[in-house]
């Protein structure tokens, strides 16, 4: 009856059930590379019943990357099983998928603040992006690519891009980390050379409910509050500004530390002041 049983039974399902009753492989293994091959597949010596395989497409998840730069026959290969028989009598193997989580976990080993590493965008939204570094991925926020308020990252990355990025901020424990970059540049509140009473030209970026941003130079913004907007008493400071329109304004409140500055329009109402003060920088 056996013998019958058997007789039915495909090679692939033979080598199988021959394989249960001889030494189990774990869900990892380490073991010899016996042969690269032309078309990128890695042959492994597990010590077992049965050679391993690593296809081309489980070798790394950068499609890219040639199997024959980084192994050779001899070399100890460590893998994940992915299936006991891949219906060739192979042990069917992936490498990427080890590969990405013992780089992971030597990442986070070595991670810390100030380290750099060079990144791979992985996506990009309105408030930043996400970073592939070994695997782990990181936030990029807007606020480390551009000085200018309300900014878009997408002006400035794409994925698939590679950057130069930094850790600035690291929590091992959930796994998070925040980046920075080179992209932002030197702060351009390092220059203003600005005193109260000084007049600017600015151009208004963002209207309100309390008032409206008007840039003075790129990267430095100051605040006008609806109550600097006129003399007149307004609803909304769309009653009298509109976004993209230049006007000149008073600096009546600066704090270079904090990157505060605060301007009016109202206190130059009726003067004859047409000069701006940005001049000084240029």
């Amino acid at each position: 009856m056996e013998n019958e049983k058997n007789e039915n039974m495909s090679f692939a399902e033979l080598l199988d059930s021959s394989m249960k009753n001889n030494k189990k492989l774990g869900k990892v293994v380490t073991g010899k590379v016996i042969e690269v091959t032309n078309d990128n597949e890695i042959y492994v010596d597990l010590d077992y019943k049965a050679d391993g395989i690593v296809p081309k497409n489980e070798y790394s998840f950068d499609e890219t990357k040639d199997p024959h730069d980084e192994f050779k026959s001899g070399d100890e290969i460590t893998c994940e099983v992915l299936k006991h028989n891949d219906g060739f009598g192979n042990v069917l193997l992936s490498y990427k998928r080890i590969s990405k989580k013992v780089s992971k976990d030597k990442f986070w080993k070595e991670a810390e603040v100030g380290k750099a590493y060079e990144g791979t965008v992985s996506s990009v939204c309105s408030y930043g992006a996400f970073i592939d570094i070994c695997g782990v991925q990181g936030l990029l926020h807007i606020s480390e690519i551009s000085w200018e308020r309300n900014d878009n990252a997408n002006n400035y990355l794409k994925p698939g891009q590679k950057i130069k990025v930094y850790i600035k901020d690291i929590d091992k424990e959930n796994k998070r980390i925040q980046l920075s970059c080179e992209l932002k540049g030197e702060d351009p509140w390092a220059s203003v050379n600005l005193k109260v009473g000084d007049v600017v030209k600015v151009t208004i970026k963002k209207l309100l409910p309390f008032g409206a941003f008007a840039e003075i130079k790129k990267g430095v913004e100051g605040l006008i509050h609806i109550s600097q907007i006129s003399d007149e008493r307004i609803a909304k400071p769309e009653d009298k500004l509109k976004v993209g329109e230049v006007v000149n304004a008073k600096v009546i409140n600066i704090d270079l530390e904090n990157k505060k500055i605060e301007l009016s329009i109202r206190d130059l109402i009726g003067t004859s002041e047409e000069y701006s003060s940005l001049d000084k920088e240029e």
